[in-house]
Formats: structure tokens, C-alpha cells, sequence
């Protein structure tokens, strides 16, 4: 059975996902992308791909985008109101003759997917990561294309139970959603870690945290309102009154760094470190005592189970759609929201009196349930279920 994903771009973190489920489809599960999504730094992720992934990979370069604020065919940018015209995109997905086609969203590539699979009776597979928060002001006409569209899913490949919420809210059948995750790169993460000079993890932590009885938060992500930098930082003169020794550092870029860098410059306790390469990411969270996202809309944050994988205790927000599976209240963190600003202070101030150990070892055991081989499983095994329900209508 050879199975298709077509999907515009994805990052360096979903190869070993992709790998894992080449393996379980005996090595025909192949993945066609647009290698007009990769510019700037992200173009040195192409050759990776195409390494990882071998012939399996399947860059397409014809991809066509109409930019909406400039009336033209610009190129593509991430972020910008932009529509795809994957012109060409059929003959690419004939060429490579699939048995099942996987593709991601409502949008982008996925009505000429669903097109293609309709004509040539294959089954066709949506992969969604979307909440009831983020799609809270969807308009009756978004909601009813998606159910219109739905009569020719064979099945959705989903991060959680928060959108399996959301998809069975519109009226998706249970049994079409199937419950995958979205994995980190925990073993790198660990490695890492375990490669690291103690001495150096303690010079880290000592230059950012020096009182040995204080606790270090560490924030990861993009320095941006949606990420809640804003809120936190704002919460933190608050909790560091209660908590002299106590230091927060921020590692990301983002269009809040500056404004709070020198807004923040005289709190000596928290810091604001800018990009970090991935592969010195692991330095900070050897040294941290507590993770913490306050983020104001998040799919399926992937900073969480990093965390959570090299043993830190966890705070995010209820905007967050990875909180019902990944933080255990009482057990390896808690939950805040975080525009009520009392309720961050109280979520700060709790691990002050938790076993942050214990915390930490329960991280390490609910993140071993989304690693990279479960949730490739569980989406294998999805796949599979979806495919004879598909066979046996035909019948």
C-alpha cells in the first residue's frame, strides 16, 4: 500500500516521524512538498530532507501563490494572507500512482487532493490540528464548507482530544478521528543533555540564577503577544517581590523582544537571551527548574513536550490545546489563564511548594506516551482503520 502525504512544508522535526512511518508501511510511505515554501535560513532544510528521507522524498518546485495585499504572484511568506494555486500538483500525485493520500487542513492543497482521490477512488486522509479556541470565531459558512467537505474524508489524523472536540463540534463522526499526536525530538533533546559537562549546565544556571535557593523558569518560543512574552513578563515584577531569588529566562526572537528587553532592562531577574540555536537549546533546559508557556493560542505547542522529555516540571495555559494530555494538575505542573494575571502568579508561585522531582519524573512518563514511535503508531494504525471503513463502503 503506498500512501501519499501531500504537504506544502514542514519542519526538520517531523523527519524522524516521517521515517518512523516509512518503516511501518514497509518503506512506501513518500511525502511531496513545495520547495517554493523553504526560503531564507529554511533553505538549507531542503538538502536535509532530501537526506532523511531519500526517495521517498518528493520535492515539487511548481507551485504558484497569489498574494492577496500585493494583487500578485509573489513568492511564498509565512504568515501573509496568501492563496496556493498547486497548479501541476495532479500530475505530480499521478506520477507517483498512491494507494491513500494524506494532506493537511481544509485549505492550501487539500480540495485538489480530495478531487484527485474522488476521481481515482482512493481514500484521502486529513491531518488538522486546530481547537474549539482557535476556531471560536469561525462564520456559519467556514463551518458548513468543512462539513460539505467531509463527505469525501475517509478519516482525520489529529494531535489530541482538543480537536478531536472541535472536529466532532461540526458534526465529524467519532470513528473518522483518529488521535496520532504530534511528537518532539525527545531523544535528541536527552542526548543532548547527557552530553553536556556539568560544569558548564552550572555555569549557565549560576549566571542566570544565582542564589541557589531560587527557582529558574525558562520560556521558549517566539517574544510575541500570542505567546503570552508579554503577560509573563508583566506577572514576573510581581512573583520576583515574593520571590527575590528566583530568576525567568527567555530564549526566542519575536516582535515583543526589543520593547520588553529594554522595558525590563533594571529587573535583574529575568533575562532576555534571543535566538539560541537548536542545538544549544538543550543547555537551558538542563539548567531550568520549571518550564512555563503562557500562551494565548496554541494548537499542539511542541516546546511543552521538549520540556517535559528532558525532565522539567510544566505551567502553560488553558489556551494551549496540549494541556489535556500533557500537564497533569498536582502530578508534573499546572494550568493558568494567563489574562487573568492572578492566576499566572499563583501557577509561578506553586512550584515553590511542589516536589519539583516527582514533577519532573512524571514529565519524563506522560511525554514517553507522544514519542515519536507511539504516535507514528497510533497514526499507522488509524490509517489502516480508516482505509478498510473506505473499502467496505465500496463494497
Amino acid at each position: 500500500m503506498r500512501v501519499l502525504y501531500c504537504n506544502p512544508s514542514f519542519w526538520d522535526y517531523r523527519l524522524p516521524f516521517y521515517e518512523e512511518l516509512n518503516r511501518l508501511f514497509g518503506g512506501d510511505f513518500h511525502v511531496v512538498y513545495s520547495t517554493k515554501r523553504y526560503r531564507g535560513a529554511h533553505q538549507a532544510l531542503l538538502p536535509r530532507i532530501a537526506e532523511r528521507l531519500g526517495a521517498n522524498a518528493h520535492p515539487w518546485d511548481g507551485e504558484i501563490v497569489y498574494d492577496h495585499a500585493t494583487r500578485s504572484f509573489a513568492g511564498f511568506t509565512e504568515g501573509r494572507g496568501q492563496t496556493s494555486l498547486p497548479f501541476g500538483l495532479w500530475a505530480r500525485i499521478a506520477a507517483l500512482r498512491p494507494d491513500v493520500l494524506l494532506t493537511e487542513g481544509f485549505l492550501q492543497w487539500t480540495p485538489l487532493v480530495q478531487l484527485y482521490g474522488l476521481v481515482h477512488r482512493i481514500p484521502v486522509f486529513v491531518g488538522y490540528e486546530k481547537t474549539p479556541w482557535t476556531e471560536r470565531n469561525n462564520s456559519r459558512l467556514k463551518t458548513l464548507k468543512r462539513r460539505v467537505q467531509d463527505r469525501w474524508v475517509a478519516g482525520y489524523l489529529v494531535n489530541g482530544s482538543e480537536t478531536r472536540r472541535y472536529l466532532e463540534s461540526i458534526g465529524i463522526a467519532p470513528r473518522k478521528i483518529h488521535i496520532g499526536g504530534m511528537s518532539a525530538d525527545s531523544e535528541g533533546l536527552r542526548s543532548g543533555i547527557a552530553a553536556l559537562p556539568k560544569a558548564e549546565v552550572e555555569a549557565l544556571r549560576r549566571r542566570l540564577c544565582p542564589e541557589r535557593d531560587g527557582l529558574l523558569y525558562l520560556f521558549s518560543g517566539r517574544v510575541e503577544d500570542l505567546k503570552g512574552a508579554p503577560h509573563l513578563a508583566a506577572v514576573w515584577e510581581q512573583h520576583a517581590k515574593r520571590h527575590p531569588h528566583d530568576a525567568l529566562v527567555f530564549i526566542g526572537m519575536g516582535d515583543r523582544y526589543d520593547e520588553l528587553k529594554q522595558r525590563y532592562a533594571q529587573l535583574p531577574s529575568l533575562h532576555l537571551e534571543g535566538r539560541v540555536p537548536y542545538d544549544e537549546v538543550c543547555r537551558y533546559y538542563a539548567a531550568a527548574d520549571v518550564f512555563v508557556l503562557p500562551t494565548l493560542q496554541d494548537n499542539w505547542s511542541l516546546v511543552v513536550p521538549e520540556a517535559m522529555a528532558c525532565g522539567l516540571p510544566v505551567a502553560t495555559s488553558i489556551y494551549n490545546g496540549c494541556h489535556p494530555e500533557l500537564v497533569h494538575e498536582g502530578e508534573n505542573g499546572t494550568v493558568f489563564d494567563p489574562l487573568q494575571p492572578e492566576t499566572m502568579l499563583r501557577a509561578l508561585d506553586y512550584f515553590h511548594h511542589a516536589d519539583l522531582p516527582a514533577h519532573g519524573r512524571c514529565s519524563v512518563a506522560l511525554e514517553a506516551d507522544w514519542s515519536t514511535e507511539k504516535c507514528a503508531r497510533r497514526q499507522y494504525e488509524g490509517i489502516l482503520q480508516g482505509v478498510a471503513d473506505f473499502r467496505r463502503k465500496r463494497t
